[in-house]
């Protein structure tokens, strides 16, 4: 027994005699000064994790093209500027967090990062990412000066998160499909947000930007949604349905206050809900014309003039309808009253006070259908939007 304790202990002794003496197989290896990047150079793969330490002003990583583990920078409150002169890959995560004086990257081989989770780079406005990097399960870019996001080029991710950069005008990136969440939101108010590519999301949210293009979306698996954006006019030429039998999935537009005019011209099935609420420049409501089946319920409310749905052949949730403008249910909608619609069916014009499904609308009189309680509207925004807000503020403080 005593002679197999010793050899054990021999060989734990000789594993950890042969990884300080062979430091490209480390679990983490943390380098205080240039001088300990330089004793890397000779690894070409890094086993573990680099952790940048905070005393370092300027960083050059030479020699090294693969680090298996994460690629660390985190309060790093003197570092200017990081430089890989061969590194292509990072399989962990590229974390660089709160490097207030960071005005320079030069990265120009990297092309694939497991995962890149930037925040708070606040002196940092464009990225050296000269080979472009065409692989990334998850990025999250949140609380920079970044100006584009060129240089990210992905084709496909789980997780696309862009938030609280105040100076983005930016984003066009090439995904053909986004398997968990895309998320574009709070940054510059004239941010275009552009996916040419992407046919197929489970979850989109667009809140403040200037414009987004969607052209080839044509499968949305969760929810679409957007909020307080100042874009007039959108256009998803080939969706064709959104949500999952199982896991529903709304379609909202809320507080858009230039909105003029959306058009799904595909558009048959919804999961979930159609909501618009709050968009106070939507006069007509009539960019749906193949909308068949809805498994939710459609819940329309504003200032619209107008609003069309002539394929719709089953609701079986509610239909609610409230406007501020003298509107005609009798002529469009009534008919849907206890057939259509399996819910509670609520159709009025010039409302007072516009609200949302569950609210009874109160009226100046004029024509319209449905219940005439002494209640003022209120609005609110699709159960699966509520807390995306709360989950973006998250996200800019959670790695």
């Amino acid at each position: 027994m005593l002679g197999r304790l010793i050899i054990t202990s021999l060989a734990v002794v000789g594993a950890v005699n042969a990884q300080r003496s062979n430091p490209c197989s480390a679990t983490s290896t943390t380098v205080e000064s240039q001088a300990d990047l330089d004793a890397l150079q000779s690894c070409t793969t890094l086993a573990g994790d680099l952790v940048l330490g905070q005393n370092l002003v300027t960083a050059v990583i030479n020699g090294i093209r693969t680090i298996r583990g994460d690629l660390i920078a985190a309060n790093c409150v003197d570092l200017q500027q990081l430089t890989a002169t061969e590194l292509s890959s990072i399989e962990g995560k590229w974390n660089m967090t709160s490097l207030t004086v960071l005005n320079q990257l030069n990265f120009n081989y990297l092309r694939s990062v497991g995962e890149i989770y930037w925040q708070t780079l606040p002196a940092l406005s464009n990225l050296g990412l000269a080979a472009q990097i065409t692989q990334a399960a998850r990025v999250t870019i949140t609380d920079t000066i970044l100006e584009s996001l060129q240089g990210i080029n992905l084709v496909t991710t789980q997780r696309f998160n862009i938030n609280n950069n105040r100076y983005l005008k930016e984003v066009k990136v090439q995904l053909a499909n986004i398997t968990d969440s895309l998320a574009i939101e709070f940054n510059s108010p004239s941010v275009a947000a552009s996916f040419p590519n992407l046919t197929w999301a489970n979850n989109a949210t667009f809140r403040s930007c200037g414009s987004v293009q969607l052209p080839s979306l044509a499968t949305v698996n969760g929810s679409l949604g957007f909020f307080e954006n100042t874009f007039e006019t959108f256009s998803a030429p080939k969706l064709t349905a959104v949500g999952t039998g199982t896991e529903g999935g709304d379609i909202t537009f809320a507080n858009n206050d230039a909105l003029t005019n959306v058009s799904m011209p595909q558009l048959q099935t919804i999961f979930g809900t159609l909501q618009f609420v709050n968009d106070s420049n939507v006069k007509e409501i009539t960019g749906f014309p193949k909308l068949s089946v809805v498994h939710g319920s459609i819940d329309i409310s504003g200032d619209f003039e107008n609003a069309t749905f002539p394929s719709i052949r089953d609701i079986r949730g509610g239909f609610n309808l409230q406007t501020t403008a003298e509107f005609d249910c009798a002529e469009e909608f009534d008919r849907f009253e206890g057939g259509i619609v399996k819910g509670k069916y609520v159709c009025e014009g010039v409302v007072t006070n516009p609200g949302t499904e569950g609210t009874d609308p109160t009226t100046n009189g004029g024509s319209g259908s449905g219940n005439k309680k002494n209640s003022a509207g209120k609005f609110t925004v699709n159960k699966s939007f509520a807390a995306l807000p709360a989950l973006a503020l998250f996200a800019a403080f959670v790695l």
